[in-house]
Order: structure tokens, then C-alpha cells, then sequence
């Protein structure tokens, strides 16, 4: 796939990626300046762009707001500069660009590519969504580093959003480990209660399970909550 970021953000180009969940590369363009960013099983794992490289050098590209992209499948790189998640970096690099528009010092962000606000906006509607399915008791949307990027709870939703990034990250390296595919979902049993995690978006999805609930018929009811979303 190639085109233009007039037509195509960098930020929705790295979501898009993401999403996928397959290893690629992105190479980018811009008046005789080159830069790539790197793909893994639905994270950054790389960028460069001149002189910078990791978090710093793909700031400096969710800036570019012309430019030709083409995005090579299959590749992969050594390197790895990046360790946050692609929610992360992304929350981030639009939080850096607010900064910069508010003390006068760029436009910002490209209007057709995710803004903070609309990527908050979409959590929320996520976590209402999940919240009002039959058996849920609590949500945490949490990134892969642990990160709490949403929740509608009662409690501590820092130690829920580890609980559910723990698990989901060690279910998908057994899963992997394993062969046994796609990681889909997992229920976790604590003392306080239990906890289905799944992924959605790039991120982790803790449903805090009311009691005598099945697992299985939340499922089913957030997944069709979710479709009903879009």
C-alpha cells in the first residue's frame, strides 16, 4: 500500500497497522527526507527519522502532514527503540501537539488523523458500552504497558489494569508459545472475584465479572456490544 498523508495521517497509518497485527514496515517521504517505522504483532517497535530514532523520532513524524508513505509487509528490523504501546504513543504524541498549539508554536494535529479528544471520546463510549452488559460489574481499558487509559469502576482501577495487562500479555505469549492461535480471551479468578480479558483496538480489555456471572455469556454480549459500536 502507498499514497499521500494528505490523504492518510501518519497517526492513522500507525492505528491501521496496529490493528492488523502484522509485521511491516512503513517508510515515509517528505521534501528529500526519509524516515521508517517499524511494525510487530500490533506495537511500534521502531522508528527513524534522521538523526532520531525511537519515541522521539516518531513524535517528529505524527507532525508530517504531507509526504508519500508506502508500507512494505513482512519486514522487520533488529532494532527495537519502542516498548510503549501504540495507544500510548499515540495519547502521547497528540498531548505534545495540544502543548505546541496552545503556546503558539505549530497548527497541531492533522484533522483527519486521531486527535487525543477522539481517541479518549472513543474510549468512553467503549467503556459505556461494556458497562451497561448484562453481568459486568466493572471496565478497565488498559495498554500493554500497564497504562490505564479508561475505566468505569469502583475500586482501584490502577490494580485492576495491571491484573488485566498481566494476564492478557501472558495469555498471549503461552497462546504463542504454544501454537494455539490468536489470543481471543481469558479468565482470571481472584479473591476478590473474576476477571475476563480480552483485546480490542490494540488494547487491553478487563470486564470485572458480578457474581455467579458466566464468563462465556459476557463474552458474547461484549462482542456484540462492541459490533453495535462499530
Amino acid at each position: 500500500m502507498q499514497g499521500n498523508l494528505t490523504d492518510m495521517s501518519v497517526g492513522d497509518l500507525i492505528q491501521h497497522t496496529c490493528q492488523d497485527g502484522k509485521r511491516a514496515r512503513l517508510w515515509l517521504e517528505r521534501e528529500g527526507r526519509q524516515a521508517e517505522i517499524f511494525f510487530h504483532s500490533g506495537q511500534v517497535t521502531h522508528a527513524a527519522c534522521g538523526e532520531l530514532t525511537g519515541e522521539a523520532a516518531l513524535f517528529a513524524l505524527l507532525e508530517w502532514d504531507s509526504g508519500q508513505f508506502r508500507l512494505d509487509p513482512d519486514m522487520a528490523t533488529g532494532e527495537r527503540t519502542i516498548d510503549r504501546s501504540y495507544t500510548g504513543l499515540l495519547l502521547e504524541g497528540a498531548r505534545l501537539q495540544d502543548e505546541r498549539r496552545s503556546d503558539g508554536g505549530g497548527a497541531g494535529p492533522s484533522p483527519d488523523g486521531p486527535t487525543r479528544s477522539g481517541m479518549e471520546g472513543e474510549m468512553s463510549a467503549v467503556v459505556e458500552a461494556l458497562g451497561k452488559v448484562e453481568g459486568v460489574g466493572g471496565v478497565v481499558l488498559v495498554a500493554a504497558d500497564g497504562v490505564v487509559l479508561a475505566h468505569q469502576i469502583q475500586g482501584d482501577p490502577e490494580k485492576e489494569g495491571a491484573v488485566a495487562a498481566f494476564v492478557g500479555a501472558a495469555a498471549e505469549q503461552v497462546g504463542e508459545a504454544m501454537s494455539l492461535g490468536e489470543f481471543k480471551r481469558a479468565v482470571a479468578v481472584l479473591g476478590g472475584g473474576s476477571i475476563l480479558v480480552f483485546k480490542h483496538s490494540g488494547y487491553y480489555t478487563g470486564l470485572m465479572l458480578a457474581e455467579n456471572a458466566s464468563a462465556a455469556m459476557v463474552a458474547a454480549k461484549a462482542e456484540t456490544a462492541l459490533q453495535d459500536l462499530g
